[in-house]
């Protein structure tokens, strides 16, 4: 079972952590803290140099003369350009912020999947469309591989929407032609499991931060992520799982909560804990 003041508190303690590193890498204003880094930094410089100079093997006296001079040039270029640098570290710390941040929501998503599924067996899966498009498949690898074990075709069926629906767009993108069988996540709440809390217009932001996160990921991290987006994504990784639990705690009492979770519960569905300790 998953449970709201679950998510609720793993979010928090995630904001907590963020917020510590902000804090502590962001601060060019604070002057000690900006001269002990660029004194560090050019210290390491300097000790490169002379460690390339040792093992030089035509070292001259002009060679030493040069290494103080392009450490004293170092030292100079990092403090003037330190306010640049902190500037671009930002965007940098944004963008390890986000693909953190959707780590987070999807595992809340997936774990909150899979634990409806898991509980509620008796839905006739095989009517969804999902089933039909992505999962079919991998329900029959999954059976075969777990010949044996006496809930094989149970933990197959989660385990093969639970990886589907991981694999479905939130929403449709812009200028995007969708297909008559074009399955969206937020249709996929809506028609196959029942739920509807206004996600759809939260899964358009919820796409776009997808396309970054993929792009980031597997692509190049030559992209500045604007504050007004961010926070924008920030609220919707967020707010997405809990609204959903909250929705599916009243229809899937069995699988999602707002209560408390019992010690050491952290919403790991059942299909997963009944192939690991079969």
């Amino acid at each position: 079972m998953i449970s709201t003041v679950y998510i609720a508190f793993e979010t928090e303690r995630l904001d907590l952590h963020l917020a510590i590193i902000r804090h502590f890498l962001l601060h060019p204003e604070n002057r000690a803290a900006r001269d002990a880094f660029v004194k560090a930094k050019a210290n390491d410089y300097s000790r490169g140099l002379d460690s390339y100079l040792r093992k030089k093997p035509d070292r001259d006296e002009i060679d030493d003369l040069l290494a103080p001079a392009m450490s004293r040039s170092y030292q100079r270029w990092l403090r003037t350009n330190l306010p640049h640098l902190v500037e671009f570290s930002e965007n940098r710390l944004k963008q390890m912020e986000l693909i953190l941040r959707y780590a987070f929501f999807e595992s809340f998503l997936l774990k909150t999947i899979g634990n409806i599924l898991w509980e509620y067996p008796t839905r006739n899966l095989q009517n969804q469309l999902i089933y039909k498009k992505l999962a079919k498949k991998r329900v029959a690898r999954d059976k075969r591989k777990l010949a044996g074990n006496p809930d094989a075709e149970r933990i197959a069926w989660a385990r093969g929407v639970v990886d589907a629906v991981d694999r479905l767009p939130f929403a449709q993108w812009k200028g995007e032609q969708a297909g008559l069988s074009t399955l969206y996540l937020w249709q996929y709440l809506r028609d196959d499991l029942g739920l509807d809390f206004g996600q759809e217009k939260m899964c358009s932001s919820l796409e776009w931060v997808r396309r970054v996160r993929n792009h980031l990921v597997h692509r190049s991290l030559e992209l500045t992520l604007l504050n007004e987006r961010m926070a924008e994504a920030v609220t919707h990784l967020a707010g997405f799982p809990l609204l959903l639990v909250q929705a599916a705690s009243k229809r899937y009492p069995k699988a999602c909560t707002e209560d408390p979770p019992d010690e050491g519960d952290d919403g790991t569905p059942g299909y997963v804990l009944a192939e690991t300790y079969y």
